[in-house]
């Protein structure tokens, strides 16, 4: 059986961190930092917080430096939220998704300028473009074929 417990532990404790970083944490180093996923172990003693920054000039050493300086502030969030018995050890990581989404677009960017064909219609007919020959409709030529489902629709019934 599947147990929801830790993943529920997880996003409320996601809530919890941004919470703390936007309303009670006043640094600004750590101006616009969200936490950006929470995995916990089965055990509950460790938590892996992953984290990113948008409009943020700071190095991510740097981010990630002071929020280790802050886990204790953290850690105090999770007591007072009552959520666990244990409070687990806290380690931050960058989350290199948007970093890896942006290598992408740039890559999706670069094909398309590559492969950009001005002659694309995409309001084209394709029948128009189709070799008679090969193009088969099945109305047209449905009395070809004798098709009797009725044999075995009886051999089903027996």
């Amino acid at each position: 059986m599947k147990s929801f417990r830790i993943p529920r532990l997880q996003e409320e404790l996601k809530k919890i961190f941004n919470i703390a970083l936007t309303q009670q944490i006043n640094d600004p180093k750590l101006a616009w930092v969200t936490i950006t996923e929470v995995v916990l172990s089965k055990d509950l003693r460790y938590a892996k917080l992953y984290f990113s920054h948008f409009n943020n000039p700071a190095r991510h050493d740097t981010i990630q430096q002071l929020l280790i300086k802050s886990s204790g502030f953290f850690k105090k969030q999770i007591a007072g939220a009552k959520l666990m018995r244990t409070i687990p050890e806290l380690s931050f990581f960058y989350d290199e998704t948007e970093d890896k989404a942006a290598k992408v677009d740039k890559l999706l960017a670069s094909l398309k300028d590559e492969w950009d064909d001005g002659d694309y219609d995409p309001d084209i007919d394709i029948d128009e473009h189709l070799d008679d020959e090969f193009y088969f409709d099945l109305d047209d030529e449905e009395e070809d074929y004798d098709f009797d489902f009725d044999d075995e629709d009886e051999d089903e019934d027996e």
